[in-house]
């Protein structure tokens, strides 16, 4: 395919281009004039052997998918022309200095996971490939559009050594060469978690299952993900509704930008503060009260929802690693002493994406899976840990809690190793006693050893 500069070509007889307006992997993007109705259209250029993108796209109709109106074939090239976007690629909203709000961060997810919810209901099913920010238009009345279909597949793809996605977002076995509906949900938690920014933390402070949902999604294992668009569309909804009603719980507020918010209120109070173990167990005295050690559920839950309240206030104040770390520990054990063992695993979670080195904390968390009798995710984390210390990334020896939980992991493979030790100890027994058997027959009829020996020189000999 040329690179030439279309402007002033005539498509068809009936499509002026008037100018290039993109470009990007194979092809280049170009606004072009309907000579005969007199509106605007873009006009994709591809060369031939990308025709297959527009096969795939006659197919679609959905209302955020920009719609092909007419294919053309010319020398070494094809031409899609299709809807005409009057916006801007998500991308440029973001280097233009844009910030989404959780809100609308929630909205753009339900979009697109309704777009791939379609996608992946087509048959045979269409994957996409490469979501990204890069490749969602918005106009400036918040209509958003997925476009390039140049790595989408129509049906289960594996394509050894081929990557079609794009690093940063692209799922891990996109590198193997395969891509289906878990890849696409892979990229859907990539996209939300770029479309924050540096404003992550921030928006997590006020939206707490907006990381839940990110971490699901960009999972490493497929089968942990959502399955398809329609199950991570129906998590957003939850997620926005709860956030609506005003009805969400304010878990937990880290890193740089709400660092940078509270750094002038931690400044002015530092002198005035009091030392954190003081201030720790002030906390942590509500656990003592006879109220809480009664058992009553109501009780204690409202006690636990006042540590939790209290413990919020010292992650704000305290700002040293050693302390937040201690802080979210805690805010975790309350978590489940609350009962409420899913705002438990959460913070679990945060603690170890804020502190991913703390031994202990893989310890903590790995105990409690196990009490909540989730023993293959316990596993899953502890291969997370080795890998980490395999790579030299982990940070301390961990205390009593991590031993413990190390000796749970280790019990099984030295079962399953003492279990092989018995059965080849009773197997060497069992041929043993064989032996034995077999000599003592031999030996109790001397006539009947005398011809075994006999007939065994024969064939020696070549006589029988």
């Amino acid at each position: 395919m040329s690179e030439i500069d279309l402007t002033g070509m005539i498509l068809k007889g009936r499509y002026c281009i008037l100018e290039q307006i993109g470009s990007g992997g194979e092809g280049s993007l170009y606004l072009a004039k309907d000579m005969e109705l007199g509106g605007l259209w873009a006009v994709k250029e591809l060369p031939l052997s990308r025709r297959r993108e527009a096969k795939l796209l006659r197919l679609l109709e959905h209302p955020s998918i920009p719609r092909m109106i007419d294919y053309i074939e010319k020398e070494e090239a094809c031409y899609l022309v299709m809807e005409y976007i009057r916006g801007k690629s998500v991308q440029q909203w973001l280097e233009e200095g844009k910030k989404f709000t959780a809100q609308e961060i929630l909205d753009m997810g339900i979009k697109i996971s309704r777009v791939l919810d379609y996608l992946h209901t087509q048959k045979p099913p269409v994957y996409y490939g490469d979501l990204k920010p890069a490749n969602l238009m918005l106009t400036e009345s918040d209509i958003l559009y997925l476009v390039d279909f140049g790595s989408a597949v129509s049906g289960y793809s594996h394509t050894p050594g081929v990557c079609q996605g794009t690093v940063g977002f692209a799922a891990p076995e996109q590198f193997e060469g395969k891509v289906g509906a878990e890849s696409d949900i892979y990229a859907l938690g990539k996209t939300l978690r770029a479309l924050a920014g540096n404003r992550w933390w921030k928006l997590v402070f006020q939206v707490p299952k907006l990381l839940w949902f990110v971490r699901k999604c960009c999972r490493k294992s497929e089968k942990k993900r959502f399955s398809n668009g329609k199950k991570a569309e129906l998590a957003l909804c939850k997620i926005r509704k709860r956030v609506e009603r005003g009805r969400h719980t304010m878990l937990v507020c880290f890193g740089t930008a709400a660092t940078i918010l509270t750094a002038g209120a931690v400044f002015l109070y530092a002198e005035q503060k009091p030392d954190f173990s003081r201030a720790l167990t002030k906390v942590t005295r509500l656990y003592e009260q006879k109220e809480f050690l009664s058992g009553e559920k109501e009780i204690v839950k409202q006690i636990c929802e006042k540590a939790e309240e209290e413990l919020l206030q010292l992650w704000k104040e305290y700002p040293e690693s050693r302390e937040q770390k201690r802080i979210l520990l805690l805010l975790a054990v309350n978590g489940e002493l609350m009962d409420n063992q899913e705002r438990a695993k959460l913070y679990y979670e945060q603690l170890l994406l804020y502190a991913p080195g703390y031994t202990e904390g893989y310890g903590q968390y790995g105990m409690f899976l196990l009490r909540q009798g989730e023993k293959e995710e316990s596993k899953n984390l502890w291969q997370e840990y080795q890998s980490l210390k395999s790579e030299g990334k982990v940070e301390d020896e961990g205390g009593r809690t991590f031993a413990a939980w190390k000796e749970k992991m280790n019990e099984e493979p030295e079962k399953k190793a003492e279990r092989t030790e018995e059965s080849e100890r009773k197997t060497k027994e069992s041929v043993s006693e064989n032996e034995n058997r077999i000599n003592l027959d031999s030996s109790s009829d001397p006539e009947s050893a005398a011809e075994d020996e006999s007939e065994s020189s024969g064939w020696r000999n070549g006589r029988l």
